[in-house]
Parts: C-alpha cells; sequence; structure tokens
C-alpha cells in the first residue's frame, strides 16, 4: 500500500444507482485527500458525465438499473464514451455477483474492491491502477464480449462442472506466488462456477492483480498453471 501519493489532483467519477453507496465511497475517497469528485447515478449519466468531463479514475458499481457497469465499462473501451479508451475503472462489487466477475476481466477492468472496503482498499487499488497503466486490447475484442442478462439479486450459477485435467507439466499454487507469464492449466472460476479466466490464458500482470483484488472478496486461493 502506498500513502504516500498525492491524489488531490486526480479527478475520480463514481458511478451508483444507490445514494447510501455513493456517500460511502466520496466520503472513504475523501479520507485518502482525493478532493475532486463527480457522481453518476447509473452508467447512462456515467457517460454522459464522461463527455462533459472526463475524470482520471473511475469507480464503478456493476449491479446498476437502468444501464449496468459492464455496459458502460464496454462503451469506455470500444471508444464510444468520448473519453479515453484506457481510462482506468475501479470495480466496485460484493460476493454474491460473482457472475459479473469474468465479464469484468475480460473488458480490462483495472481492478476489483470490495463494497463497504476501508479507504486504505480504495488508496492501494488508485495508486496501482494510475502508476501502472493497463495494457488495452483492440477495439474488435471488446466488441466480443456478450454481456450477461444481469438482475439484481438474482439466483447463484450452477455448480461448476468438471472441466479437462490440467496435463503432467501443471502445478497448483497459490495466487500470491503465481508467477507472471504463467500458463492457466485449468479453467478459473468461482465457488458458483462463474468463469474467470479460461484455460490457456496467459497470466499478465493485470490479470494476476484482478486476481488478487478477487481473492479478498471470495474463495479464490490457488489456481493451476503451467510454466
Amino acid at each position: 500500500m502506498n500513502k504516500s501519493i498525492d491524489f488531490s489532483e486526480t479527478h475520480v467519477l463514481v458511478i451508483d444507482d444507490e445514494e447510501f453507496m455513493r456517500k460511502m465511497i466520496c466520503r472513504l475517497l475523501g479520507m485518502i485527500g482525493v478532493t475532486k469528485i463527480s457522481v453518476a447515478t447509473d452508467g447512462s449519466d456515467g457517460l454522459s458525465k464522461l463527455m462533459d468531463d472526463p475524470p482520471d479514475l473511475i469507480v464503478l458499481d456493476i449491479m446498476m438499473e437502468p444501464m449496468n457497469g459492464l455496459k458502460f465499462l464496454k462503451s469506455v473501451r470500444i471508444g464510444l464514451s468520448g473519453a479515453a479508451r484506457d481510462l482506468p475503472v475501479i470495480v466496485l462489487t460484493g460476493s454474491n455477483e460473482q457472475a459479473v466477475f469474468g465479464t469484468a476481466m475480460a473488458l480490462d477492468c483495472n481492478a476489483f474492491v470490495r463494497k463497504a472496503e476501508s479507504s486504505d482498499a480504495i488508496r492501494d487499488r488508485m495508486a496501482r491502477v494510475l502508476t501502472e497503466p493497463l495494457e488495452i486490447d483492440k477495439t474488435a475484442v471488446y466488441h466480443a464480449v456478450k454481456i450477461p442478462d444481469i438482475t439484481i439479486n438474482a439466483p447463484p450459477a450452477d455448480p461448476p462442472q468438471e472441466d479437462t485435467p490440467p496435463s503432467a507439466e501443471a502445478y497448483q499454487v497459490s495466487i500470491e506466488d503465481v508467477p507472471t507469464g504463467a500458463l492457466v492449466a485449468r479453467n478459473v472460476t468461482t465457488v458458483d462456477g462463474s468463469m474467470l479466466l479460461a484455460a490457456g490464458s496467459v497470466l499478465s500482470g493485470a490479470n494476476l492483480n484482478r486476481l488478487k483484488d478477487l481473492s479478498e472478496i471470495v474463495e479464490l486461493s490457488s489456481i493451476w498453471v503451467e510454466t
């Protein structure tokens, strides 16, 4: 955690459809020195705010109506928002939203942070995404990402199915000890069966950071890899 970074000049846009949550995040941002904060009530309102005054970073809720956070994030990554396609986005989420994690990763959110988290956690994610820019993919890649039909308080997904056993060269390793550049040897899923990363994916630094974020939100302590 880096407490030395000065966020006083950082413009943060908070997008959440719950007034209580917006106020809580704004209060946490104020505690770490953020003084320029804008708010939006859903994805559509967030797109309007981007066009009026693009921020340096976004804190984004996913489960919103009428325009949810995944649709908003896809709009940014395919260049329809009027802001830079690589605009840093920290996804605000809870353990009951596992079905959306994989899509948020596919759309290259920069980080995840748990709802009702401490100001230290917000500071940690902000410091990371502002000092380690994300290399985003071609527009066509994000166009191809399908947005799931998500609803607030949706029932959990079906239990995970057994995937192909890993090769003899694969080994199971703690999330904290996975080497950058390792190959995912078995599908990485949440406990409710939602896909995070498919077997064959290369574990970039960005993917590892996001998996570490998620390990603080849901049960995700180790994965199967090949080097």
